[in-house]
Formats: structure tokens, C-alpha cells, sequence
């Protein structure tokens, strides 16, 4: 069944504002997602009135599949050859970086935030605060999160 275009139009303009969250749409009750739509209705609206208009092509493409394990990318450590870091879905919208000893097979949490926390430290680092040079592993959090977007995972939760 195709869903009709001010469906389309009101999620993909929630995305464009908040991004992807944890919190698809279809997670949305019908009044949340009614705001979206009245949204789209008065986008329509204005652009039918500088002359566009916004049209469906064709059924929406289904979203990938976020990985089936909680650990969803992994890679031997710079640091130590023994150890191997990887990301790690805690559940929650929770996710941590670890690393686990390839010996003895023994983890250790390095880092735990959301999506939406670093995605509030990137604003925080872009908009030039000061206080953001003590954000804690900026660099390894944005990577990690860069992963968990590439590989489809935002909304992932533990099994």
C-alpha cells in the first residue's frame, strides 16, 4: 500500500528538522504525527503558490535493516594489538565504544552517550563554545556515531 504524500512529505520534513532519531514515525502517535502533516499541508500550500509542485514517484523504498547483533562494527586498536575496539549497542538508545582483550576476551566501556547527545556536542563544538574542549572523547563519539548512521543502526535497539 502506498502511503499518501502528506504521510511522506510530514516524515521527511520531521527528519530534516530533528534528523534521525531512535523515534521513527512509526513510533509516533496519530496526533504527533498529525502536526507533521499540517506541516506538509501548508508546505504544499506555499509551493503551489510560487508554482511547484510536490509530486509522488513511486513506492517508498523500504529502510535497510539495522544489524541483527548488539556489537555492529569492530577493529583491532591502534594502541594495543591484543585489544580490539568496537561499537556497541547498549539499548535504550544507549550505545558504548569498548574494548575487548582478544586473549582473555575481557571488555571495557570507554565511552557510553546517545545519538542525540553528540549530535549536541557537534552543535556545541560548531558554534564555537569554549566549554566544548571538555567534552569527553569528542572524536571517538562522532566517529562512532558516524558508524551507527552509516550502518543504519540509529533506531537499534538490544534484543
Amino acid at each position: 500500500m502506498t502511503r499518501p504524500l502528506r504521510d511522506r512529505l510530514g516524515e521527511m520534513m520531521r527528519e530534516a528538522r530533528i534528523g534521525k532519531t531512535r523515534y521513527a514515525w512509526s513510533r509516533l502517535d496519530d496526533s504527533a504525527q498529525e502536526e507533521w502533516r499540517r506541516s506538509a499541508d501548508h508546505l504544499q500550500r506555499l509551493a503551489a503558490d510560487m508554482g511547484v509542485s510536490i509530486t509522488l514517484t513511486g513506492d517508498q523504498k523500504p529502510k535497510p535493516t539495522p544489524p541483527a547483533a548488539a556489537v555492529i562494527y569492530s577493529l583491532h586498536d591502534a594502541r594495543d594489538s591484543q585489544n580490539e575496539r568496537a561499537i556497541r549497542c547498549e539499548g535504550d538508545g544507549r550505545w558504548s565504544v569498548i574494548t575487548t582483550n582478544r586473549l582473555t576476551k575481557a571488555t571495557k566501556i570507554l565511552l557510553t552517550f546517545s545519538v542525540e547527545e553528540v549530535d549536541r556536542d557537534c552543535d556545541q563544538i560548531l558554534g564555537g563554545d569554549p566549554k566544548a574542549k571538555e567534552i569527553t572523547g569528542a572524536l571517538t563519539k562522532v566517529a562512532a556515531v558516524n558508524f551507527i548512521r552509516m550502518l543504519h543502526a540509529e533506531s537499534m535497539e538490544t534484543a
